[in-house]
């Protein structure tokens, strides 16, 4: 089947041109009394149709991309955590508290800054956090955990 609008050929279950998208309209047959008696004139097909031709379009210029910015280095977290869990070993033997208190802060910043919570980098972070807070835990109830045994008086 032909279209009638652009002259495409198209399959004869079409219902709309693949080309222009005009609807076909279904050959009503005319009544048999009609149509006995009346020659039909063929049909010349039409020429197919020629492709559209779309002039070529003006290069544009595409954005240049910049290399993806890497977020804090991961040699900046390494180092704090390494450092969180060097300042943590360190307050069980001198100033518990401040010491602690700083492995728990590197610790914590390794922590929340890390892209992977599941990478060395966050596991030594945590591992600061949770030293310190031993330490600060067995500072402050030392005498609870370790009793003093009594003075013995001879």
């Amino acid at each position: 089947m032909f279209c009638s609008e652009c002259g495409t050929q198209n399959p004869d279950t079409n219902q709309f041109c693949k080309n222009c998208g005009k609807p076909f309209q279904k050959n009503r047959q005319a009544p048999a009394s009609q149509s006995a008696g009346v020659p039909v004139p063929p049909v010349a097909a039409p020429s197919p149709a020629q492709p559209a031709y779309y002039p070529p379009q003006p290069a544009v210029a595409q954005p240049v991309m910049a290399a993806p910015v890497k977020p804090a280095g991961n040699m900046a977290m390494s180092v704090l955590g390494i450092g969180s869990v060097i300042l943590a070993a360190l307050s069980w033997f001198r100033y518990p508290y401040i010491f602690a208190l700083l492995a728990m802060v590197l610790g914590g910043v390794v922590l929340f800054r890390s892209e992977n919570r599941k990478s060395w980098q966050a596991i030594l972070g945590i591992l600061g956090i949770l030293a310190g807070l031993a330490c600060i835990i067995t500072d402050i109830f030392y005498f609870t955990i370790f009793p003093t045994p009594p003075p013995v008086l001879t």
